[in-house]
């Protein structure tokens, strides 16, 4: 990166957190890996923390940063928070398998030819009530 630029990115300041829950994400992850529900990660954040949350907004900021895990693979240390085993813990490259197969199989069914048009379930004339179509057996010529 040129020296300019790199020297203006280091004198940017950092923006304060824009929750309260992140100064205690590892409190919040510690909770949860001792199973803890978000209720009871709530009230222990009011008792000892002296901090009112509700137990949704707790879950909304797992849920984001197990995400975001996920989504930039950032370290273990940083920002992952959930149980251990959780798909936010493991590494970045066991996601990258099953979204090549997903490609290949889409693109798979993108070079199928087209099915014929599905056939009319009932016919139907005016003068005549509606009548279910029977499907024919193996063997039937129609």
């Amino acid at each position: 990166m040129d020296p300019n630029i790199s020297k203006l990115l280091d004198e940017i300041p950092e923006k304060p957190p824009r929750s309260k829950l992140e100064l205690h994400a590892d409190v919040i992850a510690a909770l949860r890996q001792k199973r803890r529900t978000y209720l009871e990660i709530a009230e222990f954040f009011r008792e000892h923390l002296a901090i009112t949350v509700a137990p949704s907004t707790i879950h909304d900021f797992v849920r984001v940063r197990r995400r975001r895990g996920k989504r930039n693979a950032v370290s273990n240390s940083d920002s992952h928070i959930g149980k251990p085993g959780d798909d936010a813990t493991r590494p970045a490259s066991n996601f990258s398998a099953p979204d090549d197969d997903v490609q290949r199989i889409i693109a798979a069914v993108k070079r199928r030819a087209p099915s014929e048009p599905p056939q009319p379930i009932f016919t139907y004339d005016e003068k005549e009530p509606l009548k279910l179509r029977r499907k024919p057996k193996l063997g039937d010529t129609d």
